[in-house]
């Protein structure tokens, strides 16, 4: 059973003490490729310190592919899927107070300070837990119903259950569990609910819900949030209160979406999508580094984006922008420009 993000803090400490329960070994990996590269890795003392528990190590040379395929079979682990030296320490109550303190997350398990991807394995083979840190991957093998005990025990689990497709039901246990991130998809929403300003910890919102045409002003009061994706048939505006959004380094709106299409269904042409201008505050998000908006019926970009100073990307695709304005000549800082009306890609 997938998260929807890695346990911290306390719950990242309950989750290694019931994985030590419930595991008979875990594993620690080291990519070849980070070897590779030459990057210094900090961890030796890590190695060191747990060392006692060492069970077995296994080394997959570059070379070998199969190799790859035939460790993974037999463990049947998420820790083995590409070549690289994997350590398998024994679980226990000494070694799991170790790994309670050389990290804070999951996610903390990632090259060059720490061996990658912490995974659990139970006797015989298989994931009790695993983590893909590059890929925002964690999971627990446990049932919807210990999914749902465990969640009510630990405040920081958040487990992606069956009953989540009930949007309160997922918006309840995401403001329990202050989830940092959240994926709203197939709720057939048509409004984003007032009390989504409780989510203070968020950090990356991904919406695609193809009926959602008003953006509330309870969104733009999260004030941690540092990356929001909007996928939607159609959007009416972008309000003036995203320049609250002073943290956000990513923003991506995409019209033309549809995250349940039938074979009747049809895209509104993007002559009559109703979102026709980026408002001029977007300019105050200083912080922004990435901004994509396509498939609108948008005509023109604002002067103030010449104020968002860390501005590497600009994809504004599928619109209906004729000419490349001028003062996108004076942002030397952009590494990359799209203002494709007719597809997504354009070389600049």
């Amino acid at each position: 059973m997938r998260m929807h993000t890695d346990p911290k803090g306390d719950a990242y400490k309950q989750v290694i003490d019931l994985a030590i329960r419930n595991s008979e070994c875990f594993v620690l990996s080291e990519r070849l490729w980070h070897l590779a590269d030459g990057e210094q890795k900090l961890y030796t003392s890590v190695l060191a310190a747990l060392e006692p528990y060492l069970v077995k190590t296994i080394i997959i040379q570059g070379e070998n592919i199969e190799d790859v395929i035939q460790i993974k079979k037999e463990y049947r682990s998420h820790a083995f899927y590409t070549a690289g030296t994997y350590y398998l320490y024994k679980c226990c109550e000494e070694s799991g107070n170790l790994l309670k303190q050389m990290a804070n997350q999951l996610s903390d398990w990632i090259f060059p300070k720490l061996p990658e991807d912490l995974c659990f394995l139970k006797e015989g083979g298989g994931d009790y837990l695993y983590s893909i840190v590059h890929e925002d991957q964690y999971g627990m093998d446990v049932t919807e119903e210990e999914a749902m005990g465990l969640m009510d025990e630990m405040t920081g689990l958040f487990l992606k259950i069956a009953a989540h497709t009930n949007f309160d039901r997922l918006l309840d246990d995401a403001i329990k569990h202050k989830t940092d991130r959240l994926y709203i998809s197939r709720h057939q929403l048509t409004e984003l609910p007032e009390r989504i300003r409780e989510l203070t910890e968020l950090r990356k919102l991904d919406i695609f819900e193809q009926d959602l045409y008003y953006l509330p002003e309870a969104l733009f009061e999260l004030s941690k949030l540092e990356s929001l994706t909007i996928q939607t048939a159609d959007l009416a505006y972008i309000p003036a209160s995203i320049a609250k959004l002073r943290n956000l380094s990513v923003l991506c709106i995409q019209c033309g979406s549809s995250d349940r299409p039938t074979p009747e269904y049809k895209i509104k042409p993007k002559e009559e999508i109703s979102l026709t201008a980026l408002p001029a505050e977007i300019g105050e998000l200083e912080k922004l580094e990435q901004l994509t908006i396509q498939y609108t019926s948008i005509h023109d970009l604002p002067v103030e984006l010449m104020k968002l100073k860390k501005l590497r990307l600009l994809n504004v695709a599928m619109c209906m922008i004729d000419r490349k304005p001028d003062f996108l000549n004076e942002m030397e800082q952009l590494g990359y420009i799209n203002l494709s009306r007719d597809s997504l890609w354009e070389n600049e």
